[in-house]
Order: C-alpha cells, then structure tokens, then sequence
C-alpha cells in the first residue's frame, strides 16, 4: 500500500513544527519569526498560497508563497515561491514536489501564469531541484547593495 501525502492550507498550528523543523536542520530556533511570517500569512496573503505537507499524519513540510499584481513593473498577477522546507527524515519521498505541485495548481486556478522564486548560486541542489519542477532562470536582473553596519 502506498502511503499518500496529504497537502492543506498552513494554520497557526503548524508554528511548533516549523520552528522545530527548522531546529534539527539549522541548528536554530526562531519562533518569534516564524510566528510573525503566519501572521502575515494569514492577514495579507491568499490560503492557497502557505501550505503544509503531511505524511503518515505527521507534519513532514512546508511552503511559504505569494501573489501579487503588477509587481517589478510586470503585468497581471504573479507568484512567489519564497521558501520551501522538507524534514530530512522524508527527503526523497516526493514531498516538496507535492508543496510546489498544488502551489502551481492552486496558482492556475486563479489565473497566474507565472511563478517566480530565488535561488543562491551557491545552492545548486535548489537550482537543480527547481529545474526539475519545470522553472527555468528567468530575464529579471537581481540587484542588491551591501550596506555597512
């Protein structure tokens, strides 16, 4: 019997599991931030766009996004993917696939075409990974500047 993973919208509830998620990986815990990320979640953004994976009834994923229109001088409305997360434990078993699978449908379904996310250079496994999912670098220039402290 194949085990399924099952994709809904992020609730508040979620917060301890993510901060926990983001612990074992990082090292890190930063609850106050990420409790602040629902928050806006919950207050500006569509549900469809913050999303949780679980698998075996267990919380084993996440995916923060966004949409918005006529944002960076292009038209109509586009998405973001701005972060993804994947417990170590179940990488490899199609769960980040699922997260950005129902984020394009539900992306779809409210008639974006299009789908942007940032990548580090240094982070070639993400680049490949997005490869993989069907995103290509885009024609937008990033930009930044380093401010001194």
């Amino acid at each position: 019997m194949k085990r399924q993973i099952y994709v809904r919208s992020l609730e508040r509830r979620d917060l301890p599991s993510i901060v926990a998620m983001e612990e074992r990986v990082t090292g890190v815990a930063r609850p106050q931030y990420w409790e602040q990320r629902i928050e806006l979640s919950e207050a500006i953004r569509p549900h469809w766009t913050s999303l949780v994976a679980e698998f075996d009834n267990r919380f084993v994923g996440f995916l923060f996004g966004r949409a918005g229109e006529l944002e960076f001088g292009l038209p109509g409305t586009i998405a973001w993917v701005e972060t993804i997360g994947v417990d170590p434990a179940y990488r490899g078993r199609g769960i980040a696939r699922e997260l950005i699978e129902e984020f394009i449908s539900s992306a779809e379904d409210h008639g974006i075409k299009t789908i942007f996310t940032l990548v580090s250079n240094g982070q070639t496994d993400m680049q490949n990974y997005f490869s993989r999912q069907g995103f290509a670098q885009g024609k937008m220039l990033h930009y930044q500047k380093e401010l001194s402290s």
